[in-house]
C-alpha cells in the first residue's frame, strides 16, 4: 500500500438527531442497567496480554479462527475471496460481484450486489478486509459513557495507533437505544445482553462474531466489543424473524419512515476475512443475503440511516496530518475526524499490521 493514503468508513450511531422514530422500533430492553467497571487500560487496540501497556501502540498479532484456532496462513489464504455470482440475472449490473482492490495494494476489496430478485435500486456495497493483514481496535464515543470516567480519551484513535491506521467503520446504535452491550478493555460501558449479536476483538489478536451465549465463556480473553440486535444470520442461517418477515428488532418496521441506508459487518467461517457493508434501500433480510453470498458466516446489523452510513478516503496533507478527501456514500463528514476531532458515536479501526 502507498504510505499516503488510509482510509476510513464510519457510519457513527443512531442518535437523537438521526432518526429517532426508526430506532425506537427495537425491542424493549432486557438487561442490567450499564454498570462501571474498575478502569484500567483503556488501549483500544488490540494487543497480546504480554505486551499491553496503557497507550502504547499494538505489535502485529496473527488473525485467528472464529473458533479460536490459529487462521490460515497469510500465504496460503485467498484474498480477496471468490469472485460472486450475482444472485439474480435479473437484477443484476455489470460488475456485480467482482472484487477490485480498493485501492491496489491495500487489504481491502470491493464489490456491489443487488440482491432483490427484481429491483436495481436496491443495492449493496461491499468491502472485504484481509484481517491477516491487519488488526482491529475499537473505541466508544463521547456520547456513549453517560458522563463515565474512563482511562481512555473517547472518540479518537489513540495517538500511538494513528500511523499505522487504515480505516475505520462504525459501531452499532447508541446505548439509549436498545442497551446492546460495548466494552473496551476493563471498562464495560454497557453488559451484555443475551440476545445481542456480538463483534468481539481478543487479547490474542482473533475477531468473532456470535450470539453472545456462543462467546461468554470466553469472555476473559475478549479485549473489546460490541453488541447489535440479534445476528442477521449465524453459522448460515438467517434469523427466524426475518425469515418470518419480522423485523422490528432491526428498526426496520416503521410505515412513516423509509430507512435508505444501513450498515453491516459479517465475518467469514474461518475468521479470516471480515465483510463490512452498505446498503441502499436494502432491509435487514436483503442486506444478510448479500453478505452471507460474499462468504460471511455471521453477519450483524451496524447503524443505520443516511448521516450515519459513509466510508471516508483519507490521504495525508503537506503538515503530514491524516485527513478525509473522499466519500464513498454520499453525507457529511468533518476531514479531521476520529483523528483530531472526536467522534460522538463508537466506532472500529483498522491497523496495518
Amino acid at each position: 500500500m502507498k504510505a499516503a493514503w488510509f482510509f476510513v468508513f464510519a457510519a457513527v450511531g443512531c442518535g437523537a438527531g438521526a432518526a429517532p422514530k426508526a430506532a425506537s422500533g427495537e425491542p424493549p430492553r432486557t438487561g442490567q442497567a450499564p454498570a462501571a467497571s474498575a478502569p484500567t487500560s483503556g488501549q483500544a487496540a488490540i494487543v497480546p496480554p504480554s505486551s499491553a501497556a496503557p497507550g502504547a501502540s499494538s505489535p502485529p498479532v496473527p488473525a485467528t479462527s472464529a473458533a479460536g484456532g490459529a487462521a490460515t496462513p497469510v500465504s496460503k489464504r485467498r484474498f480477496p475471496p471468490p469472485n460472486i455470482a450475482p444472485p439474480y440475472p435479473r437484477s443484476a449490473e455489470k460488475g456485480d460481484g467482482e472484487w477490485s482492490p480498493y485501492p491496489e495494494g491495500s487489504p481491502f476489496a470491493k464489490t456491489v450486489l443487488h440482491p432483490h430478485e427484481a429491483s436495481r435500486f436496491i443495492e449493496v456495497t461491499l468491502v472485504a478486509i484481509d484481517l491477516g493483514a491487519v488488526s482491529l481496535g475499537y473505541m466508544p464515543g463521547t456520547d456513549d459513557l453517560g458522563g463515565k470516567k474512563v482511562p481512555f480519551v473517547p472518540g479518537l484513535v489513540p495517538e500511538a495507533d494513528r500511523a499505522r491506521t487504515l480505516a475505520i467503520f462504525n459501531g452499532g446504535f447508541q446505548p439509549q437505544h436498545g442497551h446492546w452491550g460495548m466494552k473496551l478493555g476493563e471498562t464495560t460501558v454497557v453488559p451484555p445482553r443475551e440476545d445481542g449479536c456480538t463483534l468481539a476483538l481478543y487479547a490474542d489478536g482473533s475477531v468473532r462474531l456470535r450470539s453472545w451465549p456462543a462467546l461468554a465463556a470466553t469472555a476473559e480473553g475478549i479485549h473489546a466489543f460490541r453488541q447489535t440486535p440479534p445476528c442477521l444470520f449465524e453459522e448460515g442461517a438467517v434469523h427466524p424473524d426475518l425469515v418470518a418477515g419480522r423485523d422490528k428488532a432491526w428498526a426496520g418496521q416503521n410505515p412513516k419512515l423509509v430507512t435508505r441506508r444501513r450498515s453491516a459487518v459479517g465475518l467469514d467461517a474461518s475468521g479470516a476475512v471480515l465483510f463490512y457493508a452498505i446498503g441502499v434501500e436494502a432491509p435487514p433480510k436483503l442486506l444478510a443475503e448479500a453478505l452471507r453470498a460474499a462468504g460471511a458466516a455471521s453477519g450483524a446489523e451496524l447503524d443505520i440511516n443516511w448521516n450515519w452510513t459513509r466510508f471516508l478516503l483519507f490521504t495525508k496533507n503537506e503538515e503530514g496530518k491524516l485527513r478525509a478527501t473522499t466519500s464513498l456514500a454520499e453525507g457529511d463528514y468533518a476531514k479531521s475526524g476520529y483523528v483530531e476531532r472526536p467522534s460522538d458515536r463508537d466506532f472500529f479501526y483498522v491497523l496495518r499490521k
